[in-house]
């Protein structure tokens, strides 16, 4: 049996029930060594808060905007982008509306918690902390986010762990200047919805294009 065209071909992108288990367990992890080891307030860096809700939200999305827009502009004018493109769609696949919803919010909400609220904060607080303390904080924060972030192979991936890195950095600003993770989150699942979204696009069209025809 065929599907229709407007149906999400099969791949191989994690489906909800996993993605909300890892993102769970991140979440768990900042909250026991976080929360209660190092008695942090993972939403805000109290001696850091300023601006108003409504300016870290405007923030957020300008800046996840912006990076959508860019990440549109290398992947027409450069072959390594369109081959990063490539290589997502092979390993995730065309995605349903709701997973690529559940995986942007997920990832976005507990990455940022996690790395901003938690680790950039406990770096810039641990044994080093002072003049530099919060810039020591911000560098390994970004470090340790651009290093998860690697894919299956290496050649291909490689710019997406170099702008992980990137990002991971202007994350953590947005989160040193405004004193919550809320700018980041915004940002972050910005950049993860669009993106999600053009790839599972592209990874649909490609499969309809490469599919014989249905026999008559």
């Amino acid at each position: 049996m065929s599907q229709r065209p407007d149906e999400p071909q099969p791949g191989a992108a994690p489906g909800v029930l996993a993605a909300l288990i890892f993102y769970g367990g991140m979440l768990g992890v900042a909250w026991l060594l976080g929360v209660v080891w190092l008695d942090l307030n993972l939403l805000v860096w109290p001696e850091k808060v300023q601006g108003t809700t409504a300016m870290h939200a405007v923030l957020g999305a300008g800046v996840g905007l912006g990076a959508v827009v860019a990440s549109r502009l290398v992947e027409r004018y450069t072959t390594w982008g369109r081959k990063l493109g490539a290589g997502f769609g092979a390993m995730l696949g065309a995605m349903s509306p709701g997973q690529i919803q559940v995986l942007a919010l997920t990832s976005g909400v507990a990455e940022e918690i996690f790395f901003r609220g938690f680790l950039q904060q406990a770096f810039s607080t641990a044994g080093w902390s002072g003049a530099y303390g919060e810039w020591v904080g911000l560098g390994l924060a970004s470090i340790v986010f651009g290093l998860i972030h690697i894919g299956p192979e290496r050649e291909t991936f490689r710019p997406w762990t170099y702008m992980a890195l990137g990002l991971g950095a202007l994350f953590g600003l947005m989160y040193l200047y405004t004193g919550s993770v809320l700018g980041p989150v915004i940002a972050h699942i910005t950049i993860n919805y669009f993106n999600l979204e053009h790839i599972s696009r592209q990874a649909q069209t490609s499969a309809e294009n490469s599919s014989p025809e249905d026999e008559r």
